[in-house]
């Protein structure tokens, strides 16, 4: 860690030490950094939860935004006295933590991958904080299966895309297709392994360290993305879809349906799992 974020996390503790509202801080690790260059190392954010009582955070819900704002002010006005000042902070509690381990995004429990108690009041339990912390970052085995049928069927959707955009000279819906298919791909294979998926910003380099994906699936995303010919593009679904037996392919119209026009209905499209 660079010594400013060090500097910013003590900056941050001092600060809420004193208000009983705030029962920990947790470091965020996940969320990919901004780049940080010799010339300036520190240029990535620390990036916080802000764990409150379970009155407090009910009692700033409805103003979140407004109070995130003002304490990244003033938070950055003591870290800058001491050589840092960015912070990404959020506000979130115990119970809010159980409702992601319960039901939570594959994106909002990979946000505590890797999160760390850098302060707690005394009196919080920092065992069992991990301990909920560790149910949040579980893969939801539970639904591993619905996952991959989803993601499996939106394989085939944007492979019938990228043809489109290929055919019609739209190189709009050809550049949304092939991100799309390989996010879905990519989603399959994360999927296999099951590690959770982070975001857009991080998932190539998560999809990278996965211990179990076809040979050569990095390169040939990279072709893919650089050339979307015809050629590339099958040579990715072909790996994917030969990597495994995903079982029945869900093809049609039903599945594109189903993941995409009606997701208002559950509100569950399938790159939000």
């Amino acid at each position: 860690m660079h010594p400013s974020h060090t500097a910013t996390i003590d900056a941050a503790t001092a600060h809420f030490r004193d208000d009983p509202s705030v029962l920990a801080l947790l470091l965020r690790r996940s969320i990919a950094p901004a780049v940080a260059t010799p010339a300036a190392p520190a240029a990535s954010p620390v990036r916080l939860f802000i764990l409150l009582t379970e009155e407090a955070y009910a009692a700033r819900a409805q103003s979140l935004h407004q109070h995130q704002h003002q304490h990244q002010h003033q938070l950055s006005v003591v870290a800058c006295s001491i050589g840092s000042g960015a912070i990404d902070a959020r506000y979130l509690s115990v119970d809010v933590m159980r409702q992601v381990a319960a039901r939570g995004s594959e994106t909002a429990r990979y946000a505590f991958d890797g999160a760390e108690v850098v302060y707690r009041r005394e009196g919080v339990d920092v065992v069992e904080l991990e301990e909920v912390i560790e149910r949040v970052v579980e893969y939801p085995v539970a639904g591993k299966a619905e996952r991959v049928r989803r993601f499996r069927g939106q394989l085939e959707v944007w492979r019938g895309l990228c043809g489109e955009g290929r055919k019609n000279g739209d190189e709009y819906l050809l550049g949304l297709a092939v991100r799309r298919l390989i996010l879905f791909g990519g989603r399959l294979v994360l999927a296999h392994n099951a590690m959770l998926y982070p975001s857009h910003a991080s998932f190539l380099r998560v999809l990278e360290r996965a211990p179990y994906k076809p040979r050569g699936l990095m390169a040939c995303i990279d072709r893919a993305l650089a050339n979307p010919s015809g050629r590339n593009v099958e040579a990715f679904y072909v790996l994917v879809n030969g990597f495994q037996d995903w079982g029945e392919s869900p093809t049609g119209w039903g599945s594109n349906m189903l993941d995409d026009e009606l997701t208002w209905m559950t509100d569950t499209p399938a790159d939000d799992w």
